[in-house]
């Protein structure tokens, strides 16, 4: 039976942390800007839209996913360093993963040029003192990884998500808030920056067996990595450096706050990765005042089935995130061509309810998953710090929505936080981070003074019914 947690699951004698106790947060400052005066939510959409819903899927570049795709900007090549390599095909149930961390995006990067993915970082070379900040030090993988990066999905293994994109709006300019993988764009989705953070949390030497948790559930010795202005070898300095960073439970600002303030229901559907009560795959497990607040077992909710009962009870919240599990993912290495499926399954349940003609459904993907893309992203200083964060590279982003104009391709920049504007727009709240406060809401592709579109069917071959049969992974979507 699908329950929220704290009510169902088995309770840990004490959460994950330090010396068996609940970790205690980092005070990370909040965002230092001047809170920008709340908006009018009925002038976003004349309150036409109650319900937002962030379906966020993982690792997937503009060029891998929706290569070919009519008026949207794609190319049939890239370039390494000068070789010019084809896209070609590569399947979903390929074994293989690539590198996405925030080292491998300055590589890809390099200084804007986008030729560095035909290397692919593996380690760093032992000589070197400080390697992760020193790019001299970096080792790659040659041969045959070289073109894999350079590479896009076949159209027939994902069509649900093509239909969605010719049916409503596809986005070829949102790119990563952040320009690294996915614990931290996780965290700019709910809050808008991630404290600094830029790598995903660092496990002990040798790491422990699953699950592991991204945030105040970690075992000790977990540490995390932030990016601080400076060089110290190769790389300008609003690049940044690398340096130690704290335990990963924080306890700066989320949207939780607001909603919470406001009385807006909300929840986070999410995979269990273990049998205890804090080991689910949230953002929130990050942040100290959800975690151990009445809003974990409330609003975190396990498994992330649970949304279509929340939908076919008629309790689906005001505000929801989604995100899903390993394999049906879209994560590369995860062996499964099922997201697409997922996904639909779960556009198709809102479509068919109450909820349709009150709801704007958005679907990400969290980062570019080292998939090549050939649109160089601009690089934004964070307001505090001066250090480039972000923006990453470009990843797909649909909006579904009776108001959503049908068949358009939005060429404008939108990036993960826009999801975090959105909500904050449609709900009167203010910006709760820097990036959110930057951030755009899809504006240009509601059209509100349309008539509500009817619902059409995505075409899915599966069924509500086998994901939540599905034998539960428990093991984390992304951990790399």
């Amino acid at each position: 039976m699908a329950v929220a947690l704290g009510a169902g699951v088995a309770a840990c004698s004490s959460p994950h942390g330090l010396s068996g106790v609940p970790a205690t947060p980092q005070p990370v400052s909040p965002f230092s800007g001047a809170a920008p005066a709340i908006p009018d939510a009925a002038a976003f959409g004349d309150g036409k839209i109650r319900h937002v819903v962030i379906v966020m899927q993982e690792n997937r570049s503009f060029d891998n996913l929706f290569h070919g795709f009519p008026g949207a900007d794609t190319v049939d090549y890239g370039y390494g360093h000068g070789t010019k390599y084809a896209l070609k095909p590569w399947s979903m149930t390929n074994p293989w993963d690539i590198d996405h961390s925030h080292l491998q995006f300055l590589e890809d990067y390099d200084h804007g040029k986008n030729d560095g993915f035909e290397d692919e970082l593996h380690g760093y070379a032992k000589s070197c003192a400080d390697p992760e900040n020193r790019p001299n030090c970096w080792l790659f993988w040659g041969a045959p990884h070289l073109a894999t990066a350079y590479s896009y999905v076949p159209r027939a293994q994902i069509q649900p998500y093509w239909t969605m994109a010719r049916e409503y709006g596809l986005a070829d300019r949102t790119f990563e808030s952040n320009n690294g993988p996915s614990y931290v764009s996780h965290q700019y989705m709910i809050a808008g920056e991630s404290g600094n953070v830029d790598e995903n949390p660092v496990f002990p030497t040798p790491s422990p067996a699953p699950p592991q948790p991204w945030g105040c559930d970690d075992p000790a010795g977990v540490y995390t990595w932030l990016l601080r202005y400076g060089s110290a070898s190769g790389l300008p300095k609003p690049a940044g450096i690398e340096v130690t960073g704290p335990f990963p439970c924080f306890s700066y600002r989320t949207v939780a706050g607001p909603l919470d303030a406001a009385g807006i229901s909300w929840a986070y559907y999410a995979p269990a990765i273990g049998a205890n009560e804090g080991e689910v795959w949230s953002a929130f497990d990050a942040i100290w005042p959800v975690r151990f607040g009445p809003d974990w077992a409330r609003n975190v909710r396990s498994p992330e089935t649970t949304i279509f009962d929340d939908i076919r009870l008629n309790r689906l919240p005001s505000v929801a995130w989604v995100v899903p599990s390993l394999t049906n993912s879209d994560h590369a290495g995860s062996r499964s061509d099922t997201g697409p499926q997922w996904v639909g399954n779960i556009v198709n349940a809102i479509g068919e309810s109450r909820y349709w003609k009150t709801t704007a459904i958005v679907v990400m993907w969290d980062d570019w998953g080292g998939w090549y893309d050939h649109v160089v992203p601009p690089q934004l200083p964070d307001p505090r710090n001066h250090v480039d964060e972000g923006l990453g590279f470009r990843v797909p982003a649909l909006v579904i929505s009776p108001y959503a104009k049908h068949g358009y391709v939005s060429h404008r920049r939108h990036e993960i936080a826009s999801t975090l504007k959105l909500i904050e727009r449609v709900f009167g709240l203010p910006a709760v981070g820097p990036a959110d406060a930057r951030a755009d809401a899809f504006d240009d592709m509601f059209d509100f003074a349309a008539a509500p579109a009817p619902f059409r069917p995505i075409p899915v071959r599966l069924t509500p019914a086998y994901f939540i049969a599905q034998p539960r992974a428990l093991q984390a979507p992304d951990d790399e």
